[in-house]
């Protein structure tokens, strides 16, 4: 049906190809062809369980922490459900040798360009993953995504400047698109909460807010998307352009969720709300990822 879209966003947790002989690729212990084999056909389930909650899939999918483009060739290979999906990834600098990237249906919307925003410290020790900004054409309308993973908190929140700064570049950016009507999705991890100054900054054009984002109203209902040493944050956002998508898409109705299905949880008795993760330090607990994905749902009318 028209106007019933969902854009998705999820942080996969250190997708890497299987380390070869010689070669190890992901740093991370032990990770061999059948770890990798059975974390690709995991996260094929979340999109399997995404459609059969909602009867669709979501039709443009950000992803964080890929390793490879190889990875998602196996991620939309002819046995996934979204085998027909069409792949934007660039690897980028990043320290950790990881990127975003952007799968969308290439049935319902044509790809008009897509560029990868580089941002550098000089230090290869800093170095973080790039910006994926892609224009789609739905219904020959034009509207922006742009994919994120902000730098991180480690060793005490020292690339905390340079994540701020790379905001405010994208805070002039998203103003330059507002002034000109252009329909903006920002989906990411964003290394913050949505009551974080940088998250609080790229909402902004001067003093009025043209982001909207509807993830504050759930991290202040203590809702969570990940969780760092027990505390329970939600870094994975999605912030958009309110009024313009509503006009791309002829929608009346913009929902946010997290995706923390019971079947992506921790089993057992101990943190039962927690993602099942695929590695806790060295030790392998096989799950999904140590983040829940999160949805952006567009309704033709209030549900």
């Amino acid at each position: 049906m028209a106007g019933m879209e969902t854009f998705m966003f999820y942080n996969v947790e250190n997708l890497y190809p299987p380390d070869q002989e010689g070669w190890p690729s992901s740093r991370l212990h032990n990770w061999d062809d059948y770890k990798y084999r059975l974390k690709i056909r995991k996260i094929n389930n979340v999109f399997r369980f995404i459609q059969e909650d909602y009867q669709r899939l979501p039709s443009i999918i950000g992803l964080a922490e890929i390793g490879a483009k190889s990875v998602l060739e196996d991620l939309t290979d002819g046995s996934s459900p979204i085998r027909h999906y069409e792949i934007i990834y660039q690897s980028s600098g990043d320290s950790r040798g990881l990127s975003v990237a952007l799968l969308f249906d290439k049935e319902k919307y044509k790809l008009q360009k897509s560029e990868f925003l580089k941002f550098t410290t000089g230090d290869p020790a800093l170095e973080t993953r790039d910006v994926l900004h892609a224009v789609f054409l739905y219904n020959l309308k034009k509207f922006h995504v742009f994919a994120v993973h902000l730098p991180s908190k480690r060793n005490r929140d020292v690339k905390k400047e340079f994540r701020n700064h790379i905001c405010k570049k994208l805070q002039i950016l998203f103003s330059e698109l507002h002034d000109r009507k252009e329909a903006i999705i920002l989906m990411g991890d964003l290394n913050d909460n949505p009551d974080n100054e940088s998250v609080q900054l790229l909402k902004k054009h001067h003093e009025d807010q043209i982001l909207s984002n509807p993830f504050e109203l759930l991290f202040s209902q203590g809702r969570f998307s990940c969780f760092h040493r027990k505390k329970g944050v939600l870094f994975d956002q999605i912030l958009f352009t309110e009024k313009a998508l509503a006009d791309v898409f002829s929608v009346k109705y913009i929902g946010a969720e997290i995706y923390n299905n019971t079947k992506l949880r921790n089993k057992g008795n101990q943190q039962l709300y927690f993602p099942a993760r695929t590695y806790s330090g060295s030790r392998y607990m096989g799950g999904y990822s140590d983040h829940f994905p999160i949805l952006l749902h567009l309704h033709d009318s209030h549900k």
